[in-house]
This record gives structure tokens, C-alpha cells and sequence, in this order.
């Protein structure tokens, strides 16, 4: 999560809107970073998750490193449903696909998405932005780049295919969202949550 801040910070774009506008974009965009970002990392022969740098990816798969990946796994699948841990791992099974193990790629999307507003399906609505002109430009902007370079990489026809199933995993990624709001709500009194995972799982 703080390398994700710490990279949005190195882009003037975002820098450059004001507390509020970033504050927005962060709490309600963060999660789907995350997702992409981990999907770059993602062991597809045993579906864990790493903790890693974007540029060492490879280097810093440590036995430590593979154990702390299959503890959070595990903690995952024993605290919520196996069904919400099986649609998780196929959606990263999917980004993994899609992204050809490319950081430049996962990179775009990363500001494709952080840009876009009201990509949140829970039942907090999501709060006005300041200069909602600006920000909608620079996801255009990025969406824009991300095609170009797909398109650079390979041909229009598999750009456009591939950007399509960008917007299709999304979409399946908010659902998996609000299902798994609604599980956390059923299994933990919200009360007994620190302000901070409040915020980050939008129940204030």
C-alpha cells in the first residue's frame, strides 16, 4: 500500500490536484491498484500473492517472502468464504494473463485507474471532486497511453481486445468488492474497527 502512495506521489499529475481530489482517489481507487499491482507479482501454479518491488519482482521471491504470501493466503480463505477466495484469484489469474508480466503496462493501468471516478459499487457514495474536468482528462489521458502502447506492443485488434477484457475483469472486480463488504459487515461488529481500516474498507 505505502509503495503505491509512494509511487503516485513521483506523478505530477496527481501531485498537482488539490488534498482533497488525491484523498478521494486514493480511498476509493486504492484496492484496485492493489489488484493490479499484486497481479504482476502473482504465482499462478500456487496462487500467491507477493510482497514485492515493481523492478525486483524476481529477485525478492525469498522463502520468506513465499511463506508470508501462503500465510495471508490462508488467513484470507479462513476468514472469508473459499467462493470469494476462488473469484479473487481467478480475477488475477485473468489481470495476469493480460498484462504479458509488462510493469509498463500494470504502471498505466495503475494511472488509468487511480484517475477514474466513481468506479466504487458500495453503497457509500462516493464524494464530489473539485476539478472532476481534470481528473476525468487524465484518465483519458493514461486510458489513452495504455492503448497506444498495447497497440505498440502488439496489433490495434489485440489492443482493442485486450482493453475490453480490462474493462470486463472490472467489472467483476466490483462485484467481488461488494460482496466481500457485505461479508465483512455480516462477520465483524464494524465498532471494534480501527479508524484507519474504517476509511480503507469505506465504512466511514
Amino acid at each position: 500500500m505505502i509503495k503505491i502512495i509512494n509511487f503516485l506521489k513521483q506523478i505530477s499529475d496527481f501531485e498537482q490536484l488539490n488534498d482533497s481530489d488525491r484523498l478521494i482517489l486514493v480511498k476509493y481507487n486504492l484496492c484496485s491498484l492493489i489488484l493490479v499491482r499484486d497481479s504482476l507479482t502473482f504465482d499462478t501454479t500456487h496462487e500467491l500473492c507477493y510482497e514485492d518491488d515493481v523492478d525486483d519482482r524476481y529477485n525478492s521471491m525469498s522463502s520468506n517472502n513465499k511463506a508470508f504470501a501462503e500465510r495471508c493466503k490462508s488467513l484470507f480463505m479462513l476468514c472469508y468464504s473459499y467462493e470469494l477466495n476462488r473469484l479473487l484469484f481467478n480475477i488475477l489469474h485473468t489481470i495476469h494473463s493480460l498484462i504479458d508480466n509488462d510493469p509498463i503496462i500494470v504502471q498505466l493501468l495503475m494511472l488509468s485507474m487511480i484517475f477514474l471516478k466513481g468506479s466504487s459499487c458500495l453503497e457509500r457514495q462516493e464524494p464530489i471532486l473539485d476539478d472532476s474536468k481534470h481528473v476525468f482528462y487524465l484518465h483519458s489521458k493514461y486510458t489513452d497511453l495504455l492503448f497506444r502502447y498495447l497497440i505498440k506492443q502488439s496489433s490495434f485488434n489485440t489492443a482493442v481486445i485486450k482493453m475490453m477484457h480490462f474493462v470486463e475483469v472490472f467489472m467483476k472486480y466490483q462485484r467481488l468488492s461488494k460482496d466481500f463488504h457485505q461479508e465483512i459487515k455480516s462477520k465483524v461488529d464494524v465498532d471494534n474497527i480501527s479508524p484507519f481500516m474504517k476509511s480503507f474498507l469505506h465504512f466511514a
